[in-house]
């Protein structure tokens, strides 16, 4: 079976980057004890270095199961509780409303149900041991999108709180924190999350198309601000890492060299649903890890983006398998996202399907009209049971406009998204094959429109995101 799963990945590496959208990558599969990586292209344009298995590259928010992790660690000793407020191990934390801030435990911030309205926020003026602080100064001014508890929105925020509940607890900077207590005891032998490391070894670079040339080209920006470290700014590991993470995981918390790094309840704790909108484009969450059913089996999955980059990491406990992979470029999620589906199909012996029915019968609430969130305005236009969506990205402030713009998020207005209709009151992009809808990254450019229930006003949901109606 290995064998055939590598010359599929192979293959499917290749044709990635004959297609021009991907500059290079590397993925690694663990099934039991047999295991495999592949690496191909190259991992700077500027410099023409390659590819390799032992690359590092930027964790992006697949840092919020380590996050997670490390929590579950200190929770262990009896110096975290994740039922309490958040203010009892930060105290300075607030928001717009202090009421609201008041209800937000540390469980709602690790499964994405705190509601905290600053998914872009990415101060930058502060880096080093301050720069979580920094972060929480500007939460003063923020909304929630929700009653915390009541809904799913996926959360920095979050998990920006969550570094600097470790930080609280352990009294070191949160790079310091998760090397001690995650990386070491797991046999990540390779990461850090001191950005200063990735000129003392082999490290990607992130990649983009320049329309002007007509080709792709490295990103001006290494990574995105320290201050959102621990919801996945600053790591940076090689497939060897994050194996040893999976297997960790896979394990019950017991690292590949024996040492035990969290308890099996906690192991089993963060695979155990935490709350579930019952909508495909949202699978149920755990804590960190999101519980995606597949192919007749239910993964742990976390995706994350790094600046022109992307990396993906899957945990099979049904049938022991990890499989971890990043690469750079625009098309590289996708790519991804199809070996990712290639493997669960292979292991499962099953074949992945969309996760919805077109025959079955749901409320479908209106969708036409404006929505909006933190950083961008959203109107939907209904035309004959087909959307079109056009949204519109706002700054919040001087630095964020500038920081946004280094990584690509411009103020002009994108064109707009025709939807169209797949199963009663569930929308995917009229451009995205339907097949798209069978992986595990491609089921969340599905949307719908949620109605007004208790705690929760009525919104968008898509992307991971819930925007509510103005």
């Amino acid at each position: 079976m290995m064998d055939a799963i590598r010359l599929h990945l192979d293959q499917e590496l290749q044709d990635g980057l004959a297609d021009g959208g991907v500059a290079g990558g590397v993925i690694g599969v663990a099934v039991g004890d047999d295991q495999f990586t592949l690496a191909a292209g190259t991992a700077n344009l500027t410099t023409g270095q390659p590819f390799t298995e032992d690359t590092g590259w930027l964790l992006g928010s697949v840092t919020k199961v380590l996050t997670t992790t490390l929590l579950m660690r200190l929770a262990e000793r009896e110096s975290l509780d994740l039922d309490a407020p958040v203010r009892r191990y930060v105290p300075g934390f607030t928001l717009r409303d202090p009421a609201a801030a008041e209800l937000i435990t540390v469980r709602m911030l690790v499964n994405h149900t705190n509601g905290i309205d600053a998914d872009s926020l990415l101060p930058s003026a502060v880096r080093g041991r301050d720069a979580h602080k920094s972060y929480l100064e500007h939460l003063r001014t923020m909304d929630v999108l929700f009653e915390p508890g009541t809904c799913v929105h996926y959360s920095n925020p979050g998990f920006v709180i969550a570094g600097r509940i470790i930080e609280e607890l352990t009294g070191l900077p949160f790079e310091r924190a998760i090397q001690r207590e995650l990386f070491e005891p797991s046999g990540m032998r390779d990461a850090t999350a001191v950005q200063t490391q990735a000129f003392l070894r082999r490290t990607a670079v992130g990649a983009v198309f320049d329309p002007g040339a007509q080709r792709l080209r490295t990103l001006a920006v290494f990574t995105v601000p320290e201050s959102i470290g621990a919801a996945g700014g600053t790591p940076i590991v090689t497939v060897a890492d994050m194996l040893a993470f999976g297997r960790m995981h896979l394990n019950g918390g017991v690292a590949p060299s024996g040492r035990r790094v969290i308890e099996t309840d906690a192991a089993k704790a963060m695979t155990t649903p935490t709350f579930d909108l019952g909508i495909p484009q949202a699978p149920p969450i755990g804590l960190g890890w999101w519980l995606v059913p597949i192919a007749g089996t239910t993964v742990a999955f976390h995706g994350g983006s790094s600046p022109g980059g992307h990396a993906l990491l899957t945990v099979m406990p049904e049938h022991d398998t990890v499989i971890t992979s990043f690469g750079t470029g625009p098309g590289s999620l996708l790519l991804q996202d199809r070996l990712h589906q290639a493997v669960i199909e292979e292991v499962t012996g099953r074949t992945a399907t969309p996760p919805f029915d077109l025959a079955a019968e749901a409320s479908t609430a209106p969708i036409a009209g404006e929505y909006g969130s933190f950083q961008s305005r959203v109107v939907v236009e209904d035309n004959d049971g087909a959307p079109r969506v056009s949204s519109n990205f706002e700054p919040y402030d001087d630095d964020h406009r500038a920081t946004c713009k280094a990584l690509g998020m411009t103020e002009e207005a994108a064109p707009p998204v025709a939807y169209r209709r797949l199963a009663p009151g569930l929308y995917g992009p009229e451009s995205s094959d339907p097949s798209v809808f069978s992986g595990l990254v491609g089921r969340a450019t599905l949307l719908s429109a949620l109605p007004a229930c208790s705690g929760r006003p009525a919104g968008l949901h898509t992307l991971l995101r819930f925007t509510p109606r103005l």
